[in-house]
């Protein structure tokens, strides 16, 4: 999952970073360039702490990836629900890459939960433990 953040904070910050580009007005720079900088620069800082407390750093890249992809959706799905959607629009364009990333590492970061989950679920039964066996022993 490490890889897949890094990533993740690398194109955001990439698109971010092109979106910078012959923009002229404050407008324009917050339609077109802050999505990518701030949450491409959180899920960075995000991964960075996954390093010292993985649970608590990948939950945080999770968390802002989901603040992303609900930013970005209504931007790129109102057009596109409206029927005025161009791909040509800058606007328009950076909303939806950074929904569907967003959206795509949402779905790859359940299913590494699932699949982690299950995991441990096989692991405890191959132990022989029972959850009330576990609650007993604890107590």
């Amino acid at each position: 999952m490490h890889v897949l953040t890094f990533t993740l904070a690398a194109a955001l910050l990439a698109l971010g970073t092109i979106g910078l580009l012959n923009t002229t007005s404050a407008a324009e720079i917050q339609a077109q360039a802050i999505p990518g900088l701030f949450f491409g620069g959180s899920a960075l800082i995000a991964a960075l702490y996954a390093f010292r407390e993985k649970r608590h750093g990948m939950a945080a890249a999770s968390f802002l990836t989901f603040l992303a992809f609900l930013t970005s959706a209504p931007a790129a799905l109102g057009p596109l629900y409206r029927g005025v959607f161009d791909w040509f629009r800058i606007e328009h364009r950076q909303s939806m890459i950074v929904m569907i990333l967003s959206a795509l590492y949402l779905g790859t970061a359940f299913a590494t939960w699932k699949r982690s989950r299950r995991a441990i679920a096989i692991a405890r039964l191959r132990e022989g433990l029972t959850s009330d066996e576990r609650d007993e022993g604890a107590s």
